[in-house]
């Protein structure tokens, strides 16, 4: 599009205008002003401490009468050391995290207002885990800010930097944000100082008898701190780290901490703190985690860690690091369209009208429809935010949002500020509909028809879309003859019901709506393949164990669904989603039917899969298929060969939500198979002449490079 000089003068002007009210950079945040300087001696089994913390500030306010912290309230205080002028007054309350001190700091009438205050607290007693071991007295702890084990500022945002030195028993290690110092091993413990001196929300510290390794990369420190001795598994991690953080910070700017450590824990988690992650024994010896999970908890060093989300404002950190980790990644492989198509997928069968919110009330998932919007709409809205700037715009945009707001919380007003300035945009539209507004668009192509004329064609294509309606840029696929892939045509849908002409100089083939998967979107009913997320998500949820099974499958019939909704065995049953549990299940006859139609065979001694027998001894299956009509909804069959096998099936199977089909082997039980029913894009297409290619033109990556260059 060419675009005349006046334009382009106004929009240089706009962003010269907006870039000097954009707020400088974060180092210079009175925000990140406290320091920390604490001494703990722990004792791991028993999790009790004696701790000092010399706590450094300058003051909020010029008017500085007092000053308040809290502390939990289980740890005693020892002694404290204030300034002249100054006295300490302490209190006890309730609040989320439990009971807590309140520390109240008075000054006298005379004292001025100093320039930096300081004191000194001692306390000591049993440190709270934020997330407590399953195993008591294994050693084992993780403790946060949640467990207030330091003094923290009642003022709000408030953020810290902090020196902390740990003495544990051998052969106990700690692990915590910044440089790791070893200090001298004496009466058998060991001593190590972190100093954190970018600005964090919160202190983590965390231990176990760990092994640690370490290297060094461009003079970043790595380390790997695993359970047990396993040199291999530790490089792998320290290689990979080191290729996935010089790929960051090519792409948004330099890498923000001192260090970067894979910190391993006996439970199954997958945290991103400042200048490490917390990763589950289980998860990181997953040879797809190194390129997966794991590039996206390295980059929340960036997004989270390095940019800290104004939760007010709703937390961004999740979907934009998906956006750049887990998308980006498959995009690099040319497989961006159809992950997009899974993350709307999630939308489209765990969100509903009773569970949905706006963007800007998303703080953390505790729900699947709450990770369906805070991670794949979210995802989603930087996709269309990307397709409206243009790739550079938008690479530019995340670099200056980085670079303008590091180690400082932002919301998405500032993120709509840089964006704008950067592409002389006006987004407040896009940002209000997207962020503010909850739902999605449902869209299809209701009627398309075209005319020759003279050695030209008039295709007509009319688009529709359910009321509430959402402005859309619309990217539209037409096939010509002649042609050996399609054009791509965008336009601006707003209306329920609109009419786009094309004039053509090739006979049209066929036409598509958003060909890439570009637009969020509820997806169509016949549009979405079967899967086990659309029997979770359904806004009823059923389920019907076989009357000689009702002990073995009792417990996962519990855990998908109210005891209201849990049926006897029989053949009819409502709309909704329904879990079929049972090898013998009246339904058998007709479920064995449906699968044979999709390939798939019910045979005496086991199930068959594309020419594969899994005998039934031994074996898990679990197969999603859409309700015969007129019922409405998906019913999932499961079918175990062990009751020891159904635990591990209940805790695995939530995150399998897209597959169509599954195997398992074995009462762990480990995944032999899976798969994805075809999906089909009726409602979105018109194909005027069978038998041609319909091939579409080749997307660019967002990044020119990847991390293994």
């Amino acid at each position: 599009m060419n675009i005349d000089f006046k334009t382009r003068l106004f929009n240089v002007c706009v962003v010269l205008l907006t870039l000097f009210f954009i707020v400088p950079p974060a180092e210079s945040s009175s925000t990140s002003s406290i320091h920390h300087r604490l001494t703990i001696k722990l004792e791991p089994v028993t999790r009790f401490a004696t701790i000092v913390d010399t706590v450094q500030f300058k003051p909020f306010r010029k008017n500085c009468e007092s000053f308040s912290f809290t502390l939990h309230a289980a740890l005693k205080l020892s002694h404290h050391l204030l300034p002249a002028g100054w006295t300490m007054k302490t209190s006890v309350y309730n609040n989320i995290e439990g009971r807590l001190h309140k520390i109240d700091i008075l000054k006298n009438d005379s004292t001025p207002c100093p320039e930096t205050f300081s004191m000194e607290l001692g306390y000591s007693g049993v440190l709270l885990e934020l997330s407590p071991d399953e195993t008591a007295g294994s050693g084992r702890f993780f403790i946060a800010g949640d467990s207030y084990f330091y003094p923290q500022f009642s003022e709000p945002s408030s953020l810290l930097r902090f020196e902390m030195q740990v003495s544990l028993p051998q052969p106990w290690h700690s692990v915590s944000q910044g440089q790791r110092f070893e200090g001298a091993i004496s009466q058998a413990r060991n001593t190590v100082t972190w100093k954190s001196s970018k600005p964090s929300e919160e202190i983590y510290l965390i231990g176990d008898r760990y092994h640690i390794y370490e290297d060094e990369h461009n003079g970043l420190s790595l380390y790997a701190f695993l359970l047990d001795a396993e040199e291999k598994l530790a490089e792998k991690y320290l290689v990979t780290a080191k290729a996935y953080i010089d790929f960051y910070s090519k792409l948004i700017g330099p890498y923000p901490y001192e260090k970067f450590a894979l910190v391993e824990n006996s439970q199954q988690t997958g945290y991103g703190m400042p200048s490490f992650t917390l990763m589950g024994s289980r998860i990181i010896r997953f040879p797809f985690i190194l390129n997966s999970s794991y590039p996206h908890e390295i980059l929340h060093n960036w997004w989270g860690n390095g940019v800290f989300p104004d939760l007010k404002q709703g937390n961004w950190s999740e979907g934009l690091t998906a956006y750049l980790a887990d998308h980006l990644l498959l995009e690099l492989k040319g497989k961006g369209a159809s992950y997009r198509f899974q993350e709307m997928m999630k939308f489209s069968n765990y969100v509903n009208e009773a569970n949905d919110f706006p963007l800007s009330a998303f703080a953390y998932r505790d729900s699947m429809s709450s990770q369906a919007i805070g991670y794949a709409k979210l995802l989603m809205v930087f996709h269309m935010l990307r397709t409206q700037l243009g790739d550079a715009n938008f690479i530019e945009g995340l670099q200056k949002f980085y670079t303008t707001f590091k180690y400082r919380y932002a919301g998405y007003a500032d993120m709509e500020k840089v964006f704008e300035a950067v592409s002389g945009q006006n987004l407040s539209e896009f940002f209000e509909q997207w962020i503010h507004r909850k739902g999605a668009p449902e869209i299809s192509l209701k009627e398309s028809s075209y005319v020759a004329r003279e050695g030209r064609y008039d295709l007509s294509v009319r688009v529709e879309q359910v009321s509430p309606r959402f402005k859309l840029r619309l990217p539209i696929a037409i096939w010509t003859l002649g042609s050996p892939v399609a054009e791509i045509y965008y336009v601006n849908l707003g209306r329920d019901r609109q009419t786009f002409n094309f004039n053509l100089t090739g006979e049209p083939l066929a036409v598509r709506l958003d060909p890439y998967n570009d637009v969020l979107r509820r997806l169509g009913a016949e549009e979405s393949p079967a899967s086990l997320s659309q029997t979770y998500g359904a806004q009823r949820v059923m389920a019907t164990v076989s009357e000689n099974e009702q002990s073995a499958y009792q417990p996962f019939a519990q855990a998908v669904a109210e005891p209201k909704n849990i049926l006897p065995a029989k053949t009819e049953y409502p709309d909704g989603g329904l879990w079929v549990f049972g090898h013998n299940h009246p339904l058998k006859k007709m479920l064995t039917a449906q699968l044979k139609q999709s390939g798939i065979e019910v045979e005496e001694g086991g199930i068959r899969i594309q020419g594969q027998t899994y005998p039934w001894e031994n074996h898990s299956f679990v197969f999603t298929l859409n309700r015969i009509e007129p019922k409405q909804g998906t019913l999932t069959w499961v079918i175990a060969d062990k009751e020891a096998s159904i635990p591990g099936l209940i805790r695995k199977l939530p995150h399998y939500g897209k597959y169509g089909y599954l195997v398992f082997g074995g009462t762990a039980p480990d995944n032999r198979n899976k798969g994805i029913w075809p999906s089909n894009p009726i409602g979105l297409q018109k194909v005027f002449r069978k038998g041609h290619s319909l091939s579409l033109p080749e997307q660019k990556p967002l990044a020119n490079f990847n991390p293994f260059n």
